[in-house]
């Protein structure tokens, strides 16, 4: 199936709160969810949803706190409240059997919808994401659970006081993202910043995002929880992982959970891979999502 189609916004109601999704393809082909990761928003899938449109329907949410999706007025951004919205989105769109990638927070959120509603999903592709980096730091240096809330409940406090930062121009804003995305080309820092800014009369730009999606709530550093997650995976997985990013490749205890996983590592790509990596990527994705009940148990890749 060839489709034509742009991409097509539409809002889901979950309890009084919206969540803004991206759609693109006909909604009768295979679809293919797609979960962007913390600071980013739905938007900066259009590379690679406008090609696997071409043969799928392609679901891109906003998560809350994030693009044009509503924030939590209560500062609510655990992974449970993540998971909550992306069943709420499955349900109302009446998905199933579907393929499910995330990237970094995404990815985090696409685990754990993976281990709770495995009968929903056809394949799960995993880009830098099986540890949160607070559940490696717990494990390396272990912290009371007192002491983790209330840390919390400081960082809760200091966040109201956070001010808000604008931009004069679109390029002072296009500016400060090429400063955090080293290696973009300037084609990609400009999509993400145009669907990452928005206008607040007599203020200025800014990003439309919430900062206190940044503040991880004490029972998401649970190891335990996690391994129960991965025990309870049961469709083929993907993983991809740059070879220069700081999140290390899972340990083999981690990844001997999963009973059919193929990892692969990029050169030369760091935390956004499917960005730094995006050719050699999208053809593993794509070889993956065609064939992804028919590759071996366990593989690792390592492209030259």
């Amino acid at each position: 199936m060839t489709s034509t189609s742009q991409p097509r916004s539409r809002f889901v109601d979950i309890d009084g709160s919206r969540r803004h999704l991206v759609e693109w393809g006909e909604p009768g082909a295979p679809t293919v969810l797609l979960q962007h990761g913390m600071r980013d928003h739905a938007r900066s899938w259009d590379w690679f949803a406008s090609r696997l449109a071409r043969d799928h329907h392609v679901v891109v949410p906003d998560l809350r706190g994030h693009g044009d999706s509503d924030w939590s007025a209560e500062g609510t951004y655990g992974l449970s409240d993540y998971v909550f919205d992306l069943a709420e989105i499955v349900a109302s769109l009446g998905l199933a059997g579907f393929d499910l990638v995330g990237h970094s927070l995404g990815a985090h959120i696409s685990l754990r919808y993976a281990g709770t509603f495995p009968e929903m999903l056809r394949s799960l592709t995993i880009i830098e994401g099986i540890e949160l980096p607070i559940v490696r730091d717990q494990l390396a240096a272990p912290k009371p659970y007192p002491q983790r809330l209330r840390q919390w409940v400081e960082n809760r406090r200091k966040a109201r006081g956070r001010l808000i930062r604008y931009f004069a121009t679109t390029a002072e804003a296009e500016a400060r993202m090429a400063e955090e995305n080293e290696g973009f080309d300037a084609a990609l820092i400009a999509d993400l910043t145009r669907h990452g800014i928005i206008a607040e009369a007599g203020k200025g730009l800014r990003w439309k995002f919430d900062h206190a999606c940044r503040l991880r709530p004490p029972e998401d550093s649970h190891g335990i929880d996690l391994d129960d997650v991965l025990d309870a995976i049961t469709c083929p997985v993907l993983l991809a992982y740059g070879e220069d990013s700081w999140i290390p490749v899972p340990s083999a205890a981690r990844l001997n959970r999963l009973r059919r996983h193929h990892l692969v590592t990029y050169p030369g790509a760091s935390h956004w891979l499917h960005h730094q990596a995006r050719e050699p990527f999208f053809a593993d994705l794509t070889t993956f999502l065609n064939t992804p009940g028919q590759g071996p148990l366990q593989k690792v890749t390592k492209h030259a």
